[in-house]
């Protein structure tokens, strides 16, 4: 009989328990989560930042948002310039980006939070420096340039990357060598 009381309790707690544990997942997901994007398709055309003999910097904005019902952390950010050398050789590219609100110039992206509903901006800088030493001969040719912008988000659940792309142009490129 003693058995058959504690194997209740137990059973009882263990109840009780699972209990607990879907009314707090519940409660979690009436809460809901941050859902920080990217807005890619809303960015800036490319603009010219710093340009000498050997190389340019241009830069261009692209915004983004919370759209979700709890705040959210960009933790990390960088950009990836896809420019394989069997597509263009003649320049060597460098890509970095900040929170236009908090400028960083050492390449170092500042973790931001973003309250539910609002946004900000992300400044991507690309440098293509010629290998020649003379960029205006060296970008003779240069196609369009995919950027990858990768970005790690933590809100109330575990943290996710996500990935968006924009384009550096042709056009764009010799508009600001016209500059």
């Amino acid at each position: 009989m003693w058995f058959y009381n504690i194997l209740t309790v137990v059973v009882s707690i263990i109840v009780a328990i699972a209990v607990l544990y879907l009314l707090f997942r519940l409660f979690a997901l009436k809460q809901g989560d941050e859902k920080v994007i990217l807005l890619p398709k809303r960015a800036t055309n490319f603009q010219v930042s710093d340009r000498n003999f050997e190389s340019i910097t241009l830069f261009c904005d692209v915004p983004f948002v919370n759209k979700g019902r709890q705040n959210g952390t960009i933790m990390d950010l960088f950009p990836r310039p896809l420019l394989p050398e069997e597509q263009f050789d003649s320049v060597k590219v460098d890509a970095w980006a900040m929170d236009i609100n908090r400028p960083r110039h050492d390449g170092y992206f500042e973790a931001v939070i973003i309250k539910p509903r609002k946004g900000g901006t992300i400044r991507v800088y690309v440098t293509l420096i010629g290998k020649s030493g003379n960029i205006r001969e060296d970008i003779k040719g240069f196609p369009y340039m995919n950027i990858d912008i990768y970005y790690q988000v933590v809100g109330r659940e575990d943290y996710h990357i996500d990935k968006q792309r924009i384009r550096l142009t042709p056009e764009e490129v010799e508009t600001a060598l016209g500059q």
